[in-house]
């Protein structure tokens, strides 16, 4: 994520040791599966105390949804790199492309976890819309700067996320990561072109 040069000595080992035990438990969980792993092997692993655990994370869930501290943040310095003048398709590719190449552990525990337990789609749920939220207003805020009808705010979101799910659907689990962002550059692509275009 974001550099952490700018945060205070204590807030640095506070992201830290929120790192450490995210890491621990994605490990821990794409190792033995979500329901042969506890929270008392977690921070174990992770070297706390169950109490620091809860400190950081109200439950197992949380450890697979919860947002890195410093995510939005990152999402937004990536933004601040695209030209001003480059089309919101093209940022939307390469936003997507960047995101997920930093979660290659956590896509890949959820696309082993959808069908075993259905409990946890409200998590995934929460994460898109977070995301939705935050690029929809980049995304009107970008087509008004251009002169563009930030009414095509809307399709252009709906498709950007309709073609990250398509290709997350496509890519099995024990597949290397690498075919995922090679199937959602394809996808992105095809949808650019048109979908009654010739693949």
């Amino acid at each position: 994520m974001e550099d952490t040069h700018t945060l205070s000595h204590r807030e640095r080992k506070k992201l830290d040791t929120w790192r450490t035990i995210r890491q621990v438990a994605l490990g821990l969980i794409l190792e033995r599966g979500y329901g042969n792993v506890s929270l008392e092997d977690i921070a174990r692993a992770a070297g706390v105390s169950r109490a620091t655990l809860f400190n950081y994370f109200p439950s197992k869930e949380a450890m697979l949804f919860a947002p890195d501290p410093q995510e939005q943040q990152h999402w937004q310095a990536f933004l601040a790199t695209r030209p001003a003048d480059e089309h919101p398709w093209t940022t939307l590719e390469a936003f997507f492309l960047d995101y997920t190449s930093g979660y290659e552990t956590k896509l890949r525990l959820q696309k082993q976890l959808q069908a075993e337990v259905a409990a946890l789609s409200q998590g995934t749920q929460d994460v898109g819309e977070r995301l939705r939220a935050f690029l929809t207003a980049w995304v009107s805020d970008r087509l008004r700067a251009q002169g563009h009808d930030p009414q095509d705010t809307t399709l252009l979101i709906a498709m950007a996320f309709t073609v990250m799910g398509a290709a997350f659907a496509q890519w099995e689990a024990d597949q290397p990561f690498s075919v995922f962002q090679t199937q959602l550059r394809r996808t992105f692509s095809r949808a650019a072109r048109g979908l009654t275009s010739t693949p």
